[in-house]
């Protein structure tokens, strides 16, 4: 049954939680009105620090040679690496891609704002980064939306300090001279994306009942709506319900743990229950997931962390990623291979936690995973110390972006070579296949390149 949604809207008190519904409900009045636009491209950028190393993405069974020639595999035939076993339910849905090239936006250690913008500018951004891009093409309340957990630093260089709420990372930016800040605490993310509908004020416990009884109005409303509006409909609320439910029950956690925060921390923080680093993604990938259930926005970048951060977790309570990236051994008697393993296998695993969650909400003939891309890859190409001539990728969703990216392994010649491609190529592929500037180039071009002909998007994925 297809319900007239703009009566809908105009007849139903929804109360403090419309402004959070807002975005759902306009997606699904699209839908029902049968409109082509009704769901929107999302996009999520994972960029990890220290490199992305090819070795440790390759599925089982694959050999490059010499890299001299264009490989086009069905990841089907092959098992993925152990590091992105969590990806296996997803192998039909994703794409490994490598052999592309960025050399012209070099730094130390990373290339910044040229990782995503293809010009070289360690320091303030010469353009707009891809993800800025596609968040104006894609527009939401919250046109793009950085998550940047904080935690210790040995310099602005290297990440935000735990004091930190809004920090400029140097990756995202949405034009010359307009860097993206990213949101260091999960507590100021939660106010921002979620504040406008749950009214609050100042924290602490008064904080945490308003979120309760806004979610138990919402679910009064959604028990009111289901008797309206369609079974495919009636799912997806439930699983906005679901999100609100996951950050709310969260913060309740702080809320039992807040004498006990008192008595051993330092301070008192209501922004995490843990100080320890991935427990803090962790937040930042379930904020996220909430974040592009209810619609607030359609693209985030998420810097799943840089090199001055220690892995205590894994046990690497004095070895940071930078030191991981120099020493052949770390404190805890891993070598250097198997640390980064372990972090990667982490990153991996939260990409693949949000890709189930989007998975699960129906949307049209599929699910927003179909509408959603997920994007993961380094700052830095394929090493701690990289040249930028091979600059890996996983992605994983995105079948309903009118690119051939499902169930893919697809490996361009090596630097130099005939056919060799740039992420300057794979970024045009992604803005031209959702609505974007036609463009010879994206970003600068490789004056070692110049007999190559490195114009337009990737022909392979073109639909």
């Amino acid at each position: 049954m297809k319900l007239n949604r703009q009566k809908f809207i105009r007849g139903m008190a929804l109360g403090t939680g419309s402004v959070a519904m807002a975005p759902l409900l306009e997606q699904m009045e699209a839908h029902a009105a049968g409109r082509s636009d009704g769901f929107p491209r999302r996009f999520v950028f994972v960029v990890k620090s220290s490199g992305l190393t090819p070795n440790g993405i390759r599925p089982e069974g694959i050999e490059i040679g010499n890299g001299d020639t264009l490989l086009d595999l069905n990841l089907k035939d092959h098992k993925l690496h152990r590091s992105m076993a969590s990806l296996e339910p997803f192998k039909n849905e994703m794409m490994i891609l490598e052999g592309l090239s960025g050399c012209n936006f070099q730094g130390n250690h990373s290339s910044y704002y040229g990782a995503m913008s293809c010009h070289h500018s360690p320091e303030k951004p010469a353009s707009a980064t891809i993800d800025c891009l596609l968040g104006k093409l894609n527009p939401a309340p919250f046109r793009n939306y950085g998550f940047s957990p904080n935690g210790h630093s040995i310099g602005n260089n290297y990440g935000p300090t735990v004091q930190d709420t809004a920090v400029f990372p140097r990756i995202s930016a949405y034009g010359q001279n307009k860097p993206m800040p990213y949101q260091a605490s999960a507590e100021k993310a939660y106010r921002q994306l979620f504040g406008s509908a749950l009214s609050l004020e100042t924290g602490g416990k008064k904080e945490f009942a308003l979120q309760a009884n806004l979610l138990d109005f919402l679910k009064d409303d959604a028990n009111r709506l289901a008797k309206r509006i369609s079974s495919e409909e009636r799912e997806k609320l439930d699983h906005y319900l679901a999100a609100f439910e996951s950050v709310r029950g969260r913060n309740d956690q702080l809320v039992a743990m807040r004498e006990k925060i008192i008595n051993n921390a330092p301070e008192l923080t209501t922004q995490y229950a843990s100080t320890v680093f991935t427990d803090r993604v962790s937040v930042f990938f379930d904020l996220a997931s909430a974040a592009l259930i209810t619609g607030l926005t359609n693209t985030i970048s998420i810097r799943a962390d840089w090199l001055s951060v220690k892995y205590a977790t894994f046990g690497f309570k004095n070895t940071s990623v930078h030191d991981i990236g120099h020493q052949k051994t770390t404190d805890n008697g891993m070598n250097r291979e198997q640390a980064r393993e372990v972090i990667r296998k982490f990153q991996i695993d939260q990409i693949a936690k949000l890709a189930e969650k989007l998975k699960a909400v129906p949307e049209g003939d599929g699910t927003m995973l179909d509408n959603t891309m997920i994007i993961y890859f380094s700052d830095t190409g394929e090493a701690h110390h990289s040249q930028r001539k091979e600059w890996p990728f996983v992605v994983v969703g995105g079948r309903g972006q009118n690119m051939k990216t499902a169930g893919r392994y697809l490996r361009y010649p090596q630097y130099g070579q005939q056919g060799h491609k740039t992420i300057g190529n794979w970024y045009n592929t992604i803005l031209q296949a959702n609505g974007g500037e036609v463009m010879d180039y994206f970003g600068q071009t490789d004056a070692n390149l110049k007999d190559l002909d490195l114009r337009g998007p990737l022909s392979e994925l073109a639909i």
